[in-house]
C-alpha cells in the first residue's frame, strides 16, 4: 500500500496550493513509512529517500517532511557537511529552471539535486527562494538553516537569512545574522544600517533612546566599572541550579530520556521561549527516532510559534497603512491555517476515534470552508461529552452552508437542549437564535417565534433577535 503512495504521490503537477485530501493522505503514508524505517540503527538511506522526495516536491510549505528530509540525508552522509565525493547530474535542468524563476520545476527537480550533498548552498538558497515565492516561510528558512551549516559565518547566506527573518517579524534572528555579516566584512555598511532599524523596528524607540539603552546594558554587563573601588572578594557560594538548568542537566546526562525533553520543553514554553522549545523537541524527535509522542509535542510548539508570529504581524498591520505589514500579516496567516490543516488532517488519519482531534480537525476543514467534509468530524465529536454543544452548533452551520436546511434546525434544536442540560447559557443562546433565524427562513414561524422568545427572555438585547420577532409576529398576524 505505501509503495502505491510513492508511485502515485510522485507528480509532476507541482507545487499546488490546494492539496487534495486523498494525495495528502498518500504523502503522509509515505512520511509514516520513512520514519518507521529510520528507527533501525542501520537502515537504507536512498530507499527512505524515495518515501520522503515525493513527500518534499508535493507538498513544498511543509516544514515536517522537510526537515525528515534533509535529516535522512544528512545521516547518509555521516553530518559531513560536504555529501558525496562525486555529485552526480540533475544540475543542469536544476540551474535552468533556477534561471527562468520555474519554480514549479526548481520544486521538483531540487530534491534529488540535493541527494548528493544536502549542503550544497546554490541548491538550497535556490529552494529557499521558491519557498519564499508561495510565501513558505518554515521552510525557506529551514532550507536557509542547511545553507548555514557549512560555514555559519558566510556573509552571503547569513545575509540571506536576515532579510528573511526580518520579512516574518523574527528581528532578533534577524540581528543575529546581520551581526555576523557585519564580523565577516569588517563594517559593512548595509549591515550596520540594518542592526540599527532593526533594533528601533523591534523595540519602538528611537535612535537616542536605543543608543542609551545599549550603553546601560553594557555598564550591568560589566559591573566590577560600577564599583572600582571595592577589594572585597566576595565569599563563595554554592550555586543552586534552577529548574531549567536541572532539566538541561537531566537532558545532557540522559540524551534518550524523552519525558525530559518534554518538561524542559514545558518550562521553555512557560518562560515565553517558543523557538527554545521547538529546539529541545527537535532534539526530542531525534533522539526518540521520529517517536510519534515526541513530533506531535514539536507540532503542538510550532503551531504555538506560528500564532505569536501572526498576533505580531497582524499588530504591526493594524490600521492598513503599511501594505507590506499587512501582506505579511495574510502570508502568516495563511501558513497556520495551512500547517494546522496538515498537522489535524494528520492526526484524524491516526486516531480515528479521538472525538477532540476529529473536532480540531472539523474546524479547520470548516475554516478553509470545506463544509462537507468537516461535518462528519462535528458528527462525531458530538460524542465528546464537553464539546457536545459546540460540535452541534457547528455540525449545524455546515448542514446550512450545503443546504441541508431541516438537518440543520434539528442540529440547532438539540444544541439548545444539550447547552440546558449543560448549564451554558452563552451555548443556548446562540442556539437560540440560529434556530430562530433557520425556521423563519423555512417559513417554521412557529418555532422560529418560540426560539427567538425564549432567546429575549435570556438576554433581552441579544443581537437583532426582538426586530426579528417583530416581524415574525406581524407576518402571522398578517396571515
Amino acid at each position: 500500500m505505501v509503495q502505491d503512495a510513492t508511485s502515485s504521490a510522485n507528480q509532476d503537477d507541482l507545487p499546488d496550493e490546494s492539496i487534495s485530501p486523498a494525495l495528502r493522505r498518500r504523502l503522509h503514508e509515505c512520511y509514516e513509512r520513512a520514519m518507521e524505517l529510520m528507527k533501525d540503527a542501520k537502515y537504507d538511506f536512498d530507499y527512505v529517500h524515495q518515501f520522503l522526495s515525493p513527500c518534499v516536491k508535493s507538498d513544498p510549505g511543509n516544514a515536517v517532511y522537510l526537515d525528515a528530509f534533509l535529516d535522512n540525508l544528512q545521516r547518509k552522509y555521516n553530518n559531513n557537511k560536504r555529501g558525496a565525493r562525486l555529485k552526480l547530474g540533475g544540475r543542469g535542468p536544476f540551474k535552468k529552471a533556477a534561471a527562468a524563476r520555474d519554480w514549479k520545476q526548481v520544486f521538483k527537480l531540487g530534491p534529488e539535486v540535493l541527494k548528493t550533498n544536502p549542503w550544497d548552498v546554490t541548491t538550497l538558497r535556490t529552494m529557499a527562494e521558491a519557498c519564499a515565492e508561495y510565501g513558505n516561510s518554515q521552510t525557506e528558512l529551514r532550507y536557509l538553516k542547511n545553507a548555514l551549516a557549512p560555514n555559519p559565518q558566510d556573509a552571503d547566506v547569513n545575509r540571506h537569512c536576515a532579510i528573511t527573518l526580518a520579512r516574518i517579524g523574527q528581528f532578533d534572528q534577524a540581528i543575529s545574522c546581520w551581526s555576523r555579516v557585519d564580523e565577516t566584512l569588517r563594517g559593512d555598511d548595509e549591515a550596520q544600517r540594518m542592526i540599527s532599524e532593526l533594533q528601533i523596528k523591534k523595540s519602538g524607540l528611537s535612535r537616542e533612546d536605543s543608543k542609551a539603552s545599549v550603553k546601560n546594558r553594557a555598564v550591568k554587563r560589566n559591573p566590577a566599572q560600577q564599583d572600582l573601588g571595592s577589594s572585597e572578594i566576595p565569599e563563595r557560594q554554592e550555586i543552586e541550579l534552577t529548574p531549567r538548568q536541572r532539566l538541561e542537566r537531566a537532558v545532557a546526562n540522559n540524551p534518550t530520556d524523552t519525558d525530559s525533553y518534554f518538561e524542559l520543553a514545558e518550562v521553555h514554553v512557560a518562560e515565553g521561549r517558543l523557538g527554545d522549545a521547538a529546539h529541545v523537541l527537535t532534539k526530542a524527535v531525534s533522539a526518540s527516532g521520529g517517536d510519534i509522542k515526541s513530533r506531535e509535542r514539536l507540532e503542538d510548539i510550532e503551531i504555538l510559534r506560528k500564532a505569536e508570529q501572526v498576533k505580531i504581524a497582524e499588530q504591526r498591520a493594524d490600521g492598513g497603512e503599511d501594505p507590506e505589514a499587512v501582506q505579511l500579516a495574510e502570508q502568516l496567516r495563511s501558513d497556520l491555517n495551512r500547517y494546522e490543516m496538515e498537522v489535524f488532517s494528520a492526526r484524524a488519519e491516526r486516531y480515528p476515534q479521538d472525538t477532540e482531534v476529529q473536532f480540531q480537525f472539523g474546524l479547520r476543514l470548516k475554516q478553509a470552508e470545506n463544509y462537507s467534509m468537516a461535518a462528519p468530524c462535528f458528527h462525531q465529536a458530538i460524542q465528546h461529552p464537553e464539546r457536545r454543544q459546540a460540535s452541534l452548533l457547528e455540525l449545524g452551520e455546515c448542514l446550512q452552508r450545503t443546504r441541508q436546511y431541516g438537518n440543520a434546525l434539528e442540529c440547532y434544536l438539540q444544541a439548545v437542549e444539550s447547552a440546558q442540560a449543560a448549564g451554558d447559557p452563552d451555548a443556548e443562546k446562540l442556539a437560540r437564535y440560529r434556530s430562530g433565524l433557520l425556521a423563519f427562513g423555512l417559513k417554521n414561524y412557529s418555532t422560529a417565534e418560540a426560539q427567538l422568545t425564549a432567546l429575549l427572555e435570556l438576554e433581552p438585547g441579544y443581537k437583532d433577535a426582538a426586530a426579528r420577532l417583530d416581524k415574525i409576529r406581524e407576518m402571522r398576524h398578517k396571515g
